[in-house]
Parts: structure tokens; sequence; C-alpha cells
């Protein structure tokens, strides 16, 4: 019977042992085999592995984390206070390296915030409030400013922490209470300059435009003139052509015509005429008996 209870036993912790022979490493994950506190292996891919029953197993994320920064006061290049916020987006590029400096993900945290908050202090001293914050238009400093803090991390997080940061982004900028009316005025100062610019185009681009259309206006009439001119020429030669055929045909007619049309003209209406008897207007409307003496007229109103 005893036997039977040893060979149980035996059964057990030979299980037992396979049992903690084994272990899993999950997608997204990588381990470091320890034993009796001194690492031994790392394990990249994910799966089913095998260790020894005594040694310990560090699992770490080997995923892209991100750590954001407390607010943090610094000094610009002129002498001004800034409030700002930070984030750091980092992977763990050496296991041994992490598992030895750090230790843990949340120690890793405190020593990269650490070095951001020095890389911020010392690239923001770099920098003026006015190359900041900017209302002109132009392209704006931060992309400069992110990649300089992020070539200030990189290196030492790796050498020291065997930590890979990805990328440094400024999430937040803002001033003191102190010193917000100030920077509120020179951005008010800012945009008024802006506007009159843009006014100041606006009147330049219409005047042009009034110079254009009143040119073109002068041309179209130009033209119209011209076109008329030419227009009454032709009239004045059909017209001449017209006379011509009629004088050809009746030239007595044609003068008794022109005649009557020329006294139409000099004749206007409620005009006053003293005419002599003899006066060929009047033999040509009352005929050879006014000169005669026979009907004498003083005056005629038409």
């Amino acid at each position: 019977m005893r036997w039977i209870m040893t060979a149980v036993s035996l059964v057990v912790l030979a299980a037992l042992g396979l049992y903690m022979s084994f272990f899993v490493v999950t997608e997204g994950q990588m381990a470091i085999v320890t034993r009796f506190g001194r690492p031994v292996s790392i394990i990249r891919e994910p799966g089913l592995k095998f260790k020894m029953p005594t040694d310990q197993i560090t699992r770490m994320d080997k995923r892209i984390n991100i750590l954001e920064t407390e607010p943090t006061q610094v000094l610009l290049e002129d002498k001004k206070p800034l409030i700002v916020s930070t984030y750091a987006a980092w992977r763990i590029s050496d296991p041994l390296l992490y598992f030895q400096s750090v230790g843990d993900a949340a120690n890793a945290r405190r020593k990269l915030e650490d070095i951001v908050t020095s890389a911020v202090g010392m690239v923001l001293t770099r920098y003026a409030t006015s190359t900041l914050f900017s209302t002109s238009g132009t392209k704006s400093t931060l992309e400069g400013v992110e990649k300089s803090l992020l070539e200030a991390v990189r290196d030492d997080a790796r050498s020291k922490y065997g930590i890979e940061v990805v990328r440094v982004g400024v999430t937040r900028l803002a001033y003191p209470s102190v010193v917000i009316r100030s920077v509120y005025e020179r951005m008010k100062s800012e945009r008024l300059k802006e506007a009159e610019r843009i006014k100041a185009e606006g009147e330049e681009r219409a005047g042009s435009i009034r110079a254009e259309a009143d040119k073109k206006a002068a041309i179209i009439e130009a033209e119209a003139k011209k076109k008329a001119l030419m227009l009454e020429g032709q009239g004045d030669r059909q017209a001449m052509q017209a006379y011509s055929g009629a004088y050809s045909k009746s030239p007595r007619f044609f003068t008794l015509l022109r005649k009557l049309d020329a006294y139409e003209e000099i004749l206007g209406k409620d005009d006053v005429v003293i005419l002599s008897t003899s006066s060929p207007l009047v033999r040509q409307l009352f005929g050879a008996d006014v000169h005669a003496g026979k009907s004498p007229v003083r005056e005629e109103r038409r």
C-alpha cells in the first residue's frame, strides 16, 4: 500500500513540475526568464514556452505605450514663464537593460517622465514668446519644438533604460495669469495689423478692377462712336445717291422739294418772319400775284 502512495506522490510531483515548466507568452508581450535572480533568456515571440520549474518569468508589454507628463512651468528665452504639458510614445527596445534598470512599467514611467521634463526645460529656453505664439499666419514652431524634444529624450532613454521613444508631443501651452493680459494685447495688435494689411490689399485690388472697367468702357464707347460715324457716313452716302437719282429723274421737282425742306428748317413753330413781296419764298408760297400788288403780305405765321 505504501508503494502505491509513493507512486501517486511521484506522479503528482512530476505533473506539478511539468506544469511549472511551461508558460505562455501572449501576443503583444515579451518575457525574461530569470534563474535565482539572474536573466537566462529573453523571449520575444508569443506562444507556449518551456522553462525550469525554479525559473521566474517577467512579462513585458512590447507595444507602444503613452506617457502623459504633469504640467511643467518653464522660463522662455524672453524670461516669461510658460506652463507646458507633453506626452511621449515609447516602447521597450532592450528588454534586458529595461529589466535591470527599471524593472517594471510604473518605474519606467517615472524615469521617462523625468527625462522628458528635463528636456522640456532645456529646449524651450531657446524660444521666445513671439516665436511660440504667433497670429501672422506663418508656420507654427511647435513642430520644431517637438523634434528637438525627441532628439533630447531619445538617446538618453535608450542608453539608460532600454526604452525607445517614438514621439514626443506638446499637448498644452498656457501662460500663468500674470502674463495672459500682455499676451492677449500683443495678439490683438498683430491681428489688427493683419486686418489693415488685408484691407489695403483689397482697396488696391478694387482700384485695379475699377481702372480695368473704365478702360474697357472707354474702348467700348470709342468703338460705338466709330461705328456710329461709319453708319452715319453710310446713311449720308445712301441719301446722296437717293438725291442724285431723284434729281436725274425730275430736276425741277427735286429743286422744289429741297427748297421746301429748307423753308421748313428756317420757319420753325411760332416764328415770325417779315419778307418782301419780291422774296422768292413769297412768290413760291403765294404765286406771282403777290408781286403784282394784288394781295400784299406783311407777315406769315406758321
